[in-house]
C-alpha cells in the first residue's frame, strides 16, 4: 500500500484535460514505448491506483475494494469497536479514523487519526502509525491519542515502544509517553482511574482548549469559546449529560455558558452568580 500511496501523491491530471483524456494519453505513451522497451514482469494494480487518484482529483467518488483497504470513521458523539484482521480490537473515540489493509503478512500495521484504545493479541509486530509518531507492541493494551500537534500514548498492559522522529522510549503499564516541544517525555497515570471508554474524561494540568474540543466531540456540539491561551484545567467530566459536563469545566475556570436551540455552546468569561 505504501508504494501505491507514493504513486497517488505524485500523479496529477494535467490542466485542461479530463480524467478520461489523461488516461488515454497515458495509454498512448505506453504503447509508443512498448516497441523499444525490455519485456518485464508487470502489474496493473499501480495503474489502477493512478486512475483512481485522477478520479478523486476531478471530484469523483472512489470506493476501494473491500478486500484491500478498510477505512473506519467514528462520528462525533459515538465510539466504535473495530475488529482487526488478526482479531485484535481497536475502540475508536469520537471524531477518529482507522485505516488498514486486510492483507496482513508477518507485520501488522494500522494508521490512526484521533484516539483509539488497542487490545492486541500476541503474535508478530503490531504497529500504530499516526501523524505524531509510531507505536510498536507485542500482545498488549494501550491508548493512543494523536490530534493536530498533540500525541500521547498510555500503556495499560505489556510494554510499548513509542517513536517520534529519531526519539524512542519504552513504557510499562501505568506510564505514558507524551510528545511536547518535539521531545518524548515519560509520565505516569493511575491504572485504577476510569477512562474515555467508560465515558469519563480525566485531566491533569491539560490545555483548556483541548478539554473543550473533546467535549464538543463527545456531545456533537459546536463550541464557541473565548481566548484561553495558556489556561490549563485539572478535573473531569462525563459524556452522559452536557449541562453537567459544562458546569464541571466552566465553574472552576470562572466561565459561564449558554446553549442555543441548535446545540451551539457559547462560553464566555465571567462568574456564575448564585
Amino acid at each position: 500500500m505504501t508504494k501505491y500511496r507514493e504513486i497517488l501523491n505524485q500523479w496529477r491530471v494535467p490542466d485542461g484535460k479530463s480524467t478520461d483524456q489523461a488516461w488515454l494519453d497515458m495509454q498512448a505513451k505506453m504503447t509508443q514505448r512498448k516497441a523499444s522497451a525490455k519485456v518485464v514482469a508487470f502489474s496493473w494494480k499501480p495503474l489502477i491506483s493512478v486512475a483512481a487518484a485522477a478520479a478523486i482529483i476531478v471530484g469523483l467518488v472512489l470506493i476501494w475494494p473491500q478486500d484491500d483497504l478498510k477505512i473506519f470513521q467514528c462520528m462525533a458523539g459515538r465510539t466504535e469497536v473495530v475488529t482487526l484482521p488478526d482479531e485484535s480490537k481497536a475502540t475508536l473515540n469520537a471524531g477518529s479514523s482507522l485505516t488498514f489493509s486486510e492483507d496482513w503478512g508477518n507485520e501488522r500495521s494500522v494508521e490512526l487519526k484521533g484516539q483509539a484504545f488497542f487490545e492486541v493479541i500476541k503474535g508478530s509486530t503490531f504497529r500504530v502509525v499516526t501523524p505524531g509518531g509510531v507505536v510498536e507492541v507485542l500482545g498488549t493494551s494501550f491508548d493512543v491519542f494523536s490530534r493536530e500537534s498533540e500525541f500521547r500514548v498510555a500503556c495499560r498492559t505489556g510494554k510499548v515502544r513509542v517513536s517520534a522522529g529519531k526519539q524512542s522510549v519504552e513504557i510499562a503499564p501505568g506510564f505514558t509517553a507524551i510528545l511536547e516541544n518535539n521531545r518524548l517525555l515519560v509520565g505516569e497515570f493511575e491504572l485504577a482511574d476510569p477512562d474515555w471508554r467508560n465515558g469519563e474524561f480525566i485531566y491533569r494540568d491539560a490545555p483548556l482548549g483541548q478539554v473543550f474540543e473533546e467535549l464538543g466531540r463527545q456531545f456533537n456540539v459546536k463550541m464557541d469559546i473565548p481566548a484561553i491561551v495558556n489556561r490549563r484545567y485539572t478535573g473531569r467530566f462525563s459524556n452522559k449529560n452536557l449541562e453537567d459536563a459544562l458546569q464541571l469545566i466552566c465553574t472552576p475556570m470562572g466561565l459561564i455558558y449558554s446553549i442555543d436551540n441548535s446545540n451551539h455552546v457559547i462560553v464566555q468569561e465571567g462568574q456564575v452568580v448564585k
